[in-house]
This record gives structure tokens, sequence and C-alpha cells, in this order.
């Protein structure tokens, strides 16, 4: 049964400060939400989902976990984050199941970030959606890793060194490379992003239309802040690039408008077990 629980008390809470929210271990938990009141989403920085210490998911703030949610077009509610452990846009029920942070046989589950100094007055409050966790049911969850690429000239680049821990899979590279123009309208500075797996290119369309069949499927593309490859569009996630040995080759060849860095986010799927990456 599932069941929606206030988390315990987040203590610290000041600008300036290092903050904790403490999941309680023996759940699986679907999702967190965090609710906040005089602290911005972008004031809330350098967040880490942290088991047993070791870190599991990074987000650069909270404006960025916002994007990758409206990306795929989750329900969002105002003055709160949402950290979905689930994957709400999968189109089988079954598959959506599978999903979630399942903390039983672990010792420690924390979500950590900074308060900026700026913030106005922080209030925070969290709560979780959890559901019984069952011993010898797999589990699956999101791993979110983020990894950042200079961009010297103008025209294409290659990013070549992206890890493929064996056993997981990829659902996503999100290239974040805002348009710093000013310009609301302007689209984000990777104009094309293709796919390359042993020479065999499996995205070989450029950022506009990659964006235009994404929002075919029922997604929201954050068009003018990042360009992304969404191998799961269709709701399956039997569609994600499996990694295995037999991989030699793995690179994203992309084109730029402008120079600056990527922040390259990859969204990992793997099965939760002590060990793991």
């Amino acid at each position: 049964m599932k069941s929606f629980k206030r988390l315990p008390t987040i203590p610290n809470v000041a600008k300036g400060n290092g903050v904790a929210i403490t999941l309680p271990v023996g759940n699986n938990y679907e999702n967190v939400v965090l609710y906040h009141k005089g602290v911005t989403p972008k004031q809330m920085t350098n967040i880490r989902l942290e088991v047993d210490g070791r870190m599991v998911s990074e987000w650069a703030d909270g404006e960025r976990l916002a994007s990758l949610d409206a990306h795929y077009n989750r329900a969002s509610t105002v003055g709160a984050l949402t950290f979905h452990f689930n994957r709400p846009e999968l189109h089988t029920l079954g598959e959506r199941r599978f999903f979630g942070l399942d903390t039983m046989g672990f010792q420690t589950a924390t979500i950590r970030f900074d308060i900026a100094a700026d913030a106005a007055a922080p209030e925070l409050e969290a709560y979780a959606e959890v559901t019984q966790s069952l011993a010898g049911v797999p589990n699956y969850l999101t791993k979110v890793r983020r990894f950042f690429i200079p961009v010297s000239t103008i025209g294409k680049f290659e990013i070549d060194n992206i890890p493929k821990p064996a056993g997981a899979s990829i659902a996503a590279f999100h290239l974040y490379m805002p348009d710093t123009t000013g310009d609301a309208d302007a689209l984000a500075s990777v104009i094309k992003a293709e796919l390359l797996v042993d020479t065999v290119n499996w995205h070989d369309v450029d950022a506009v239309t990659a964006a235009n069949r994404q929002v075919s499927n029922g997604r929201d593309p954050q068009v003018n802040e990042s360009t992304v490859i969404d191998l799961i569009q269709d709701g399956d996630i039997r569609h994600a690039l499996v990694l295995n040995n037999t991989i030699q080759d793995m690179r994203l060849r992309c084109e730029s408008s402008a120079v600056g860095q990527v922040e390259l986010v990859v969204e990992y799927i793997d099965l939760h077990a002590p060990g793991r990456f």
C-alpha cells in the first residue's frame, strides 16, 4: 500500500548553510516533494542524492532539476521541487513500478544541498510517497550524472569519454548550453547532437527536428537551454542504450553555434544495489 509521509524536520535551514533531508531507510521512495519558501530553486545548489555516503545522483541546482522534469512533462507543484525516483512518463504500469529509491538493506539515504547566501528567509519542508520494500523484487533507479565539456570554437566537437558502467543503460543525454544573447526566444547553442555507438549513428538529426519529434511523443523540450537525445521518448524503457562489454566506442558528435561550456547530464538506468556505480 502506498503512503504519503512527512519527512523528518530539516535542520540548519538558513541562507549560506548546507542542509540535508534524511530519508528513513526501509522504504521504497517513489518521490520526495520539497516545499520551499524564501528561497528559489536556483538558490538551492550542489544537490546530491547519497545512499550510504555514496553519490547516486547530482543536479547543479533546483532550476536544473525542474528543467529535467519539464522535459518529461511531469506534473509540477508551485512552490515545490519534486525528486522523481519513479518514471511517470513510462507507458507501462509494470515498468513504472520497477523504478524507485529502495532503501532496504542500506544504512542511510540523504538529499544534500547548499542554500545560497542571498536567499531571503528560507523555509523547507519535505514529504515523500513511499511503498513497501519487497525482498527479491528488482529495483531500478535513474542515476543523474554531470560532465563538463569546453567548447573553444564554433562548429563541430565530440564527447568521447562518457563513462559506460557495465550492466547499466542510458535513457537520455541532456546537453545544456543556453543562449547567452539575452533573446528569450533563442535556441540552445548546441544545434545538433548525434549518438554514435561503434560508428553506427543512432541519432542523426538536428536539435530542432529532435525537439519536434519529442513534442509529438508528449515531451516538452526546454529548447532555449538544452538539446536532448531522448532514447525513451516513446515511453518504452527497452529503447534505452544498454551498456555492455561489446561496445568499443561511444561518443556524441555535436555542433555548436557559440563557444563556452556544455554541461552534459546523463540519465543512467541501473539496478539499485550495494556496490553499483
